[in-house]
């Protein structure tokens, strides 16, 4: 291939479509509010229940006490699902821990509890009325044993330096 002519008439050169601002067809939709998302298109579920995650807030523990009464009694909750109610799930073929794990946390946000409710702002408002009581695993990072080496905790001010890069003029400082 030989490229000794300069290039013929080329779309994007004409300025027709790159380069040019264009309208969006949904801006006015979402501006206003009445953009319909990915689950809204489908009316086999009109009445649809929307749920949110209860994270664990330790990375490695049990959970010893999960209260969700508050929870439950909130407007629009529908189930506050956990462990003790979904009966035994797997960890499935993807994830790296039981799905809505309890009594073991596997790691930090690990799902301990789902909410259910009419819309999600109660669903996410009622999750967070979930007490959730934890006991952490204190031997959680290898470098947490009683050999480790001495580390000064003393305070130091950085100390002030100079690099000279050559082949620059002036040198950098």
């Amino acid at each position: 291939m030989k490229f000794d002519k300069p290039a013929g008439e080329n779309p994007i050169d004409q300025l027709k479509v790159v380069g040019r601002p264009h309208d969006r067809i949904d801006g006015p939709l979402k501006t206003t509010g009445t953009a319909r998302y990915a689950y809204e298109w489908f009316e086999e579920a009109p009445n649809a229940a929307y749920g949110y995650i209860v994270g664990s807030a330790i990375a490695k523990g049990r959970l010893t006490a999960l209260d969700t009464d508050a929870a439950q009694k909130a407007p629009g909750v529908l189930a506050v699902i956990t462990a003790s109610n979904a009966g035994a799930l797997s960890k499935g073929d993807k994830n790296t821990a039981r799905l809505l794990g309890g009594p073991t946390i596997e790691h930090y946000h690990q799902a301990i509890a789902l909410v259910v409710a009419e819309t999600f702002e109660q669903a996410r408002a009622a999750a967070s009325l979930v007490q959730a009581h934890y006991r952490r695993n204190k031997e959680l990072t290898p470098w947490r044993t009683k050999n480790r080496p001495s580390v000064s905790r003393r305070k130091t001010r950085p100390t002030k330096t100079s690099v000279t890069l050559t082949g620059l003029s002036p040198p950098l400082r």
